[in-house]
C-alpha cells in the first residue's frame, strides 16, 4: 500500500503566484483558471494563483493590458495570509517573447536585457518581502519550443529566437535572480539544470505541451524545496528519469494532440434520398 503523504501544516503552505507555469503547483497537467477563481489544487502543500501572461518586467507598472501587478497586490492582500510563503513565477515569457526581440532591436546584448527585466522584477519582490511575507523565487524553465513561432492558436504559443537563444536568456535571467535573491533574503527554487540534456536542450518529456511542465518533474521540484526549507514536511515523491527514447515519443505525442486540436470536427453525411 502506498505510504500517504505527510499533511503540510497550514504555515508551510505556499501560495504560488504568477503566470501560466504556476499551474504546475497545482498538481495536474492542466492551466489553472485565472484569478480571482478559484484554483483547483491537488497538492496540500500548494495553492495556486494564476494571472494570466503577466510579465516579470512590467510588475512595477499599473494599467498594464495583463494587469500583473494590480493582481499580484489584490492576491497578497486577499488570499494569503500575513507573513504567509509566497512564491513568485514570473519571467518566462519575458525570455521567450520578449527579450531577445529588445535586444535585436536596441543593438545590445541579451544580458543587458534580462538585467533591465530583473531590476525591474526584483523591485516589486523586494515591495512584497517589505510587507512580510516569506519570498520564494521560482527559476524560468526551459524554452522547449526548438524554434520561432507565431501565435496563431489557443494552444499555440510566441516565441522568438531558437532554443539555444531563448535558453542563454532563460539561463542570465536564472543566475541573475538567484543573486539578487541571495542579496535581499529571497529564497530561489532551482531546478533548471535537471530539465536540460547534455546540449541544454529542454527534456520534452518534462512537459505536457509546448512550454508547461508536467506532473513528471514535480518530484525534482519537491526534493529542490526540501532542500530550501529542510526543517519542512514537504512530501517526497520517487524521482523518474526519462526512459530511453522519451523525447521522440514525447515530440509525437505533443504533435499528435496539436493535430487532433487542429482536426475540424466530424459532421455526419446526410443520407440521399
Amino acid at each position: 500500500m502506498q505510504q500517504a503523504a505527510p499533511k503540510i501544516p497550514s504555515a508551510d503552505v505556499i501560495h504560488c503566484i504568477g503566470d501560466s507555469h504556476v499551474s504546475f503547483f497545482g498538481g495536474q497537467d492542466v492551466i489553472q483558471p485565472g484569478w480571482p477563481e478559484r484554483s483547483d489544487d491537488l497538492l496540500s502543500c500548494f495553492v495556486t494563483h494564476h494571472l494570466g501572461g503577466a510579465l516579470a518586467y512590467n510588475l512595477t507598472r499599473t494599467g498594464t493590458q495583463m494587469r500583473g501587478r494590480e493582481k499580484l497586490f489584490e492576491v497578497l492582500e486577499q488570499a494569503v495570509p500575513p507573513g504567509g510563503n509566497v512564491l513568485l513565477s514570473f519571467g518566462e515569457i519575458d525570455c521567450r517573447a520578449h527579450v531577445l526581440k529588445q535586444a535585436a532591436k536596441r543593438n545590445v546584448s541579451i544580458e543587458a536585457v534580462v538585467a533591465e527585466c530583473l531590476e525591474h522584477y526584483f523591485q516589486t519582490v523586494r515591495e512584497a518581502m517589505e510587507r512580510g511575507f516569506e519570498v520564494v523565487i521560482y527559476n524560468a524553465v526551459p524554452s522547449a519550443i526548438p524554434r520561432a513561432r507565431k501565435s496563431g492558436r489557443d494552444d499555440d504559443y510566441v516565441a522568438v529566437g531558437d532554443w539555444r537563444q531563448r535558453n542563454q536568456a532563460i539561463r542570465a535571467f536564472n543566475a541573475g535572480a538567484k543573486q539578487r535573491c541571495a542579496d535581499c533574503g529571497a529564497k530561489f527554487l532551482e531546478t533548471f539544470p535537471a530539465l536540460v540534456d547534455e546540449q541544454g536542450k529542454a527534456v520534452s518529456w518534462y512537459y505536457f505541451d509546448a512550454i508547461h511542465l508536467s506532473q513528471r518533474a514535480m518530484p525534482l521540484t519537491l526534493r529542490a524545496l526540501a532542500e530550501l526549507f529542510p526543517e519542512r514536511s514537504y512530501p517526497s515523491l520517487p524521482v523518474a528519469k526519462p526512459p530511453a527514447g522519451a523525447q521522440i515519443m514525447a515530440v509525437i505525442a505533443k504533435r499528435l494532440r496539436r493535430w487532433l486540436k487542429m482536426k475540424p470536427p466530424l459532421h455526419p453525411t446526410r443520407l440521399q434520398d
